[in-house]
């Protein structure tokens, strides 16, 4: 049997009878054949691997995108990570038969990223999952393996931070990201105010005789390593506040890549640190130049220093 899959996912799917799946594409060239071959054949050749055919890494179709329809002041995604066709261990409970099996979904990408948050807590046992997560985001790469494409969806359109957020994940930088972005316990409570939060549900969460404060902060003030603003009028400022965990001494210098029809500035445009564990704060400008946009536009803004780039993506609507 031949399933031709019209969903694009190319998802190895395992069958209990001799079958194989392709997509719209190589289906319509099997189709034709059927129909003009006065004897069509075909042949089961032994499995092979092909490197190289597709640009990788590349975003899945059926991979879940934004924006954030609960809190669109926070960027969802956050990351990608390996999620397709992915060989696996196999719990014995769900078939004993087999102890390893190709899976495809968040079953199998969150354990990636899982991995890579247990290596950065054994180098950095202090850091808190605020801290790992800000490492693991800003040394994420925009680009594919070649480093000269941006990354794709399967049709080969180039993806935005609504498909990976800050981009796939990078291991082997991660444990050197210069600078972090940290929230603590009050920040995330304020944030829950912020979105709607009462005393009573917060303290639910909490588990403590906590409050909102007021006047109650902005969404987007959460210290996120990055920055949407989803309802863009005229100006707008964010501020972010970074620590040094490089070089003792360190200099960092911005530069911005602006979202289309939108004019952005930090303020300062250098961050100088004296020692390790010191944080800045920068603030980031917004003016709404083009008012006929009417959807999300992206960009980014990069720290970089002598040994250490920090990328935060930034996304913008105009209202």
């Amino acid at each position: 049997m031949i399933l031709i899959d019209e969903t694009e996912y190319r998802v190895a799917t395992p069958f209990v009878l001799p079958a194989t799946s392709v997509n719209r594409e190589v289906g319509d060239k099997i189709m034709s054949y059927l129909n003009t071959a006065r004897r069509p054949k075909s042949i089961i050749l032994p499995a092979r691997t092909i490197m190289g055919s597709h640009a990788a890494p590349r975003v899945s179709a059926f991979s879940s995108r934004g924006p954030n329809s609960l809190t669109p002041d926070i960027l969802k995604p956050d990351v990608a990570a390996p999620g397709l066709n992915i060989l696996a261990a196999w719990s014995p409970a769900k078939d004993k038969r087999k102890q390893f099996n190709v899976l495809s979904g968040t079953s199998v990408a969150c354990p990636h990223v899982t991995g890579i948050a247990a290596l950065v807590k054994a180098v950095y046992p202090t850091w808190s999952p605020s801290a790992i997560k800000s490492a693991i985001m800003t040394t994420a790469t925009n680009f594919d393996r070649k480093g000269n494409n941006v990354i794709t969806d399967p049709e080969g359109t180039p993806a935005n931070p609504f498909d990976f957020g800050s981009g796939f994940i990078e291991p082997t930088h991660i444990l050197n990201p210069g600078l972090i972005f940290y929230s603590s316990p009050l920040d995330y409570k304020s944030f829950l105010c912020s979105i709607g939060y009462d005393n009573k549900s917060l303290q639910i969460i909490t588990g403590d005789s906590t409050g909102c404060i007021k006047p109650e902060p902005r969404a987007s003030d959460l210290n996120y390593a990055s920055i949407t603003v989803p309802n863009l009028k005229g100006s707008y400022q964010v501020t972010r506040t970074v620590t040094n965990v490089g070089d003792p001494w360190s200099v960092y210098q911005v530069s911005v890549d602006a979202p289309k029809g939108v004019n952005v500035t930090v303020s300062p445009k250098v961050l100088a640190f004296q020692s390790y564990g010191s944080s800045k704060n920068f603030t980031v400008y917004f003016q709404a130049a083009d008012p006929y946009l009417q959807d999300y536009v992206f960009g980014s803004i990069l720290w970089r220093g002598k040994k250490n780039a920090v990328r935060v993506p930034l996304v913008v609507k105009i209202q």
